[in-house]
């Protein structure tokens, strides 16, 4: 029992930038368990877990810990902005790490009132369901799924059910989406997963993705992430791009760097990309004042109606 209660004190006590001495641990030994050895004893114990990995330091003393506190900082604030994790289990999580490096962290509460104030999940069968899409992709099988939406009382209702191919289960924006095919042409498509309450696994099969997208192509998973930036449905096409050499970083922090640059001038350039027509739409509204859509004219057409619409709220 005396090597558990070392490792208890050098957890709670001591870390890489903060080490501690056989005298300090003799005297917690002492103070939290009521516990009196002699520095002797001390010593072969700690060089027994030494030998054993369990702990480093030779002036001070530390456990070795499987995660670095840059690490857990990383993994933290992974937790603290997932909107798909509930509130109540964010929080719990978080401390769960926190434990892990007690002294830099346990007392540190940064950012962590904002856990309850972020927008998060209601759906408490999310983890089932994404246990069930998985399952049903890798045996290859379709899924009925129910597909749920909020009411104007703030709660999730379920408002129809479809039969669907899962392929891939990916995070957008901090959201799961399941990429599948819903029985519309020759198009994938794409289902929030935290707005599935229910999932049935079923017999029949799934009809393979190069039935769907043709057996010449390969699925490149990256570049449909890249051009379905909002996971909209629907085909990817040419789009060219006007703007400010300055503004290529709004362009680059969505799109990513599979683009060309086809003309500039001392202040513009003009992008060219594939991507999903009805993504760019809600992209180019959301930064029209730096961005220019010069082709397709289909879509500049749409964004021209769409900002009309828009302008005629606020007349």
């Amino acid at each position: 029992m005396l090597v558990l209660y070392i490792l208890e004190i050098l957890s709670e006590y001591a870390n890489e930038d903060k080490k501690i001495y056989q005298q300090d641990i003799l005297n917690l030994l002492e103070r939290n368990y009521n516990i009196e050895v002699t520095r002797k004893t001390l010593g072969k114990r700690i060089a027994s877990l030494r030998y054993c990995g369990y702990i480093e330091g030779e002036r001070g003393i530390y456990k070795k810990n499987k995660f670095k506190d840059d690490e857990l900082r990383i993994l933290i604030d992974s937790i603290l902005f997932a909107p798909y994790i509930r509130a109540e289990e964010a929080k719990a999580i978080i401390e769960k790490l926190k434990s892990l490096s007690p002294v830099s962290l346990k007392n540190k509460n940064r950012n962590i009132h904002y856990v309850q104030s972020l927008s998060r999940t209601s759906n408490e069968n999310l983890y089932p369901v994404l246990d069930e899409i998985d399952e049903a992709i890798e045996k290859r099988k379709q899924i009925k799924i129910t597909v749920c939406r909020f009411n104007e009382h703030a709660e999730l209702e379920n408002v129809r059910t479809e039969i669907i191919h899962p392929y891939y289960i990916v995070n957008s924006n901090s959201r799961y989406y399941v990429i599948c095919y819903a029985g519309r042409g020759d198009r994938l498509e794409s289902r929030r997963i935290d707005r599935i309450s229910e999932v049935e696994i079923l017999v029949k099969p799934i009809n393979p993705l190069r039935n769907i997208i043709g057996e010449r192509q390969n699925f490149d998973l990256a570049k449909y992430m890249n051009e379905h930036i909002y996971m909209f449905s629907g085909e990817s096409v040419p789009i060219k791009i006007k703007m400010k050499k300055e503004h290529i970083g709004i362009f680059i922090d969505w799109y990513g760097t599979d683009y060309t640059i086809s003309e500039k001038d001392e202040n513009e350039i003009m992008i060219r990309v594939r991507a999903n027509e009805n993504a760019t739409y809600y992209w180019a509204l959301q930064y029209g004042h730096l961005v220019e859509i010069v082709e397709p004219l289909s879509l500049r057409g749409k964004l021209k109606q769409g900002l009309k619409d828009i302008l005629k709220k606020y007349e």
